[in-house]
């Protein structure tokens, strides 16, 4: 009783009662973004936050935890309080590939995290230099045994989503080209418009945006054809059967947070996907609306880890 007058007095008696949907959120919510100011996950998550604050009655502030590779967003969220107060805008970067790669994260996603909703998919697109001489997926297979030690790839960063993709392609493939890592997707994509590199893969925006005429868009990732892009071939129409794969975007939050917190979050995060307007926003950054019970985000989690896992294993990719 004595413990429980002091902690009323020092105001910290709320803070320690579980948290349920009834009482939830009883103040302002944050959304943890785990990138700089300015990128498409940055403006993807304010489109959320907003339409958040609304449906919750509580305002909703993104904060942006750069760095890392997005691990320290992570970890801000991994140690914040369970009751749903703190979210993680989480991509494969914070869970799936750091964990394949091994990484020193501060956290572990799989106990330190709980997983909420699927938010959207953005396809990634396989494009080639304008000056390469290759104009479809069959004619680097061709000109890569042909000619492997004349052929290089840029990516965003060794153990990033663009590397391991091109890892997985060139190991399904059964082909070898030199990798040329870059500090991020502008260099990387600035140097292959310049003929510097020969092929990388590239989000869909940067493909829309980009100058058509330096470069040829040989595949895209997505099950099925991009919108955008309608002549652009799946990956598996180009040759590569089974290859299908996305940039994901996600919600979670601090393992441990109520059941009906998650529900509650869970809920209007689905309201949200179901908007016009957000649909909208959400196109024109590429990102297709995913949704779905949180089991099936828990599921994807769990295939995502285990091809990764292969991708790494099997190229011997370090990065800690």
């Amino acid at each position: 009783m004595i413990l429980r007058r002091a902690l009323f007095a020092a105001g910290l008696l709320p803070f320690l009662r579980p948290a349920t949907a009834q009482g939830f959120p009883d103040r302002a919510l944050r959304l943890i973004v785990p990138f700089p100011p300015g990128g498409s996950q940055d403006v993807m998550g304010r489109v959320f936050a907003n339409r958040l604050a609304a449906l919750l009655g509580q305002s909703v502030v993104v904060e942006n935890r750069g760095g890392a590779g997005g691990l320290l967003g992570g970890q801000e969220v991994a140690r914040a309080a369970p009751d749903g107060h703190t979210m993680l805008l989480v991509t494969a970067g914070q869970w799936t590939i750091a964990k394949a790669l091994k990484r020193q994260m501060g956290y572990d996603p799989d106990a330190d995290l709980a997983p909420v909703i699927h938010l959207v998919d953005s396809p990634v697109v396989l494009i080639a230099a304008a000056g390469s001489g290759i104009v479809d997926l069959r004619g680097l297979i061709a000109a890569a045994r042909a000619r492997p030690e004349a052929l290089n790839y840029a990516s965003t960063g060794i153990g990033t989503n663009t590397h391991l993709l091109m890892e997985d392609f060139l190991q399904r493939a059964g082909i070898r080209i030199t990798h040329v890592p870059y500090r991020g997707a502008a260099p990387a994509f600035n140097d292959l418009l310049a003929g510097a590199v020969q092929v990388m893969f590239v989000s869909a925006p940067s493909v829309l945006a980009g100058d058509a005429s330096k470069f040829r868009a040989l595949a895209v990732t997505s099950p099925e054809r991009f919108a955008p892009l309608p002549a652009v071939p799946t990956m598996v129409e180009a040759g590569v059967p089974g290859f299908t794969a996305s940039i994901w975007t996600g919600i979670a939050v601090p393992a441990r947070t109520p059941a009906p917190v998650v529900v509650r979050l869970h809920t209007a995060f689905s309201a949200i996907l179901g908007e016009s307007e957000a649909k909208e926003r959400l196109a024109a950054l590429g990102a297709t609306p995913a949704g779905g019970p949180t089991e099936r985000f828990a599921a994807l989690l769990r295939e995502d880890l285990a091809r990764w896992t292969g991708v790494v294993e099997r190229g011997n990719i370090t990065v800690d």
